[in-house]
Parts: C-alpha cells; structure tokens; sequence
C-alpha cells in the first residue's frame, strides 16, 4: 500500500497532481481545496494517500490533510459512494463544515457538491449522523479541558455526538478532570443538570 508521497510537483491538472518520487512519477487524484493548498510546478510537496484498487485500475488519491483523508475514507463506507464522489466531498469545505453538516440533516447544503444528488445527500446523513467524530479543533484546542474531557469519554466508547454534547455541556466549568467526567457521565444518565 502507498501511503504517501514526497517529492518534486511535475504536473498540476484540474483534479490531480504528478508527483516524482526518486524519478518515478506518481498521479494522484486530489480534491480543488488540496489543490490549492500546494505549490506550483517545480515545488516540493507531501501527501497522504489512498490506493484504491478496482479489478481494472490503481487510481492514487491524495491529501494535504489527514483530516481530510479521514473524511474520505469515512464517506467510501456509504454504500452508493465511490472514490469520486468521497473527494468531491471530502474537499467541498472545511472538515468541521461538512461535520455539522451532516450532523444537521443539511441536504439541501450537501447536494450542492457536484456528483451527489439528494439521494445519496439522504444516505449520507443517515448513514453518517452522530458518527463523525467532531476535529479536536472543533471541540478545543489540544490540551484544552475540553479536549482532554473529549478524550477521556472516546477512551469510554461514547460516540462523537455524544461527545460533542457532553462538551459543550460542561464548557467553561473550572474544575478537576475528574470531576468533569463524572459530571458529564452523570449528564448521559439523566439527561438533566449535572
């Protein structure tokens, strides 16, 4: 499996970049918001990637973000969803977006990514609400209490939504770690004040 690329840009198109690796030269397939992101002709650049393999093709897709990349992945699971319509996706705006998006039920918001109509909007949504772990960003910088309450309630399997509410539920609350979990699991319990 190739999981990334790092090298000298070659070629730029409309949805990929050719990469030389130590004089091979890779192609991959990259959303317009990565494509943006990297340098022209002659610069030198990092992806991650995804080798997705048909019985007929190795295409190479690549990221400038893991995030992204996560994203991506995420959207191959729904069924009606192929590698196309998952970097459409994936690149149509910013992950924490997309997230709320989704979690929001915005069809009419989803549908406007070219290649995905109101369909497969609505099987995204389905498929997808409360399953998209909200980015550390979206809930705190690293360090933060927020953060660290984030990850202490993922260490106990609670789902990204979940979370989420929790979070903000007990932002701003000045206290132990401790404390704030079992505010927060309280909160799961009864739904109430905590």
């Amino acid at each position: 499996m190739i999981a990334g690329l790092e090298g000298v840009i070659v070629r730029r198109g409309g949805d990929y970049v050719v990469v030389n690796v130590g004089g091979v030269h890779y192609r991959a397939s990259v959303s317009t918001q990565t494509l943006a992101g990297l340098g022209a002709e002659g610069a030198q650049v990092q992806l991650s990637t995804y080798l997705h393999v048909r019985e007929d093709a190795l295409q190479l897709y690549g990221f400038r973000s893991a995030e992204e990349q996560e994203l991506f992945e995420q959207f191959l699971n729904v069924s009606g969803i192929g590698p196309k319509s998952a970097l459409a996706l994936a690149g149509a705006m910013p992950a924490d977006a997309l997230r709320q998006a989704i979690q929001a039920g915005n069809v009419d918001l989803l549908k406007r990514v070219p290649g995905i109509g109101i369909k497969t909007a609505q099987r995204l949504v389905l498929e997808l609400k409360g399953k998209l772990a909200p980015g550390i960003v979206a809930l705190g910088p690293a360090g933060s209490p927020e953060a660290e309450l984030a990850d202490a309630l993922a260490g106990l399997g609670y789902s990204a939504g979940e979370i989420a509410a929790a979070v903000s539920y007990l932002r701003g609350v000045d206290l132990p770690l401790e404390e704030r979990l079992r505010r927060a699991l309280r909160y799961f319990a009864e739904g109430a004040p905590a």
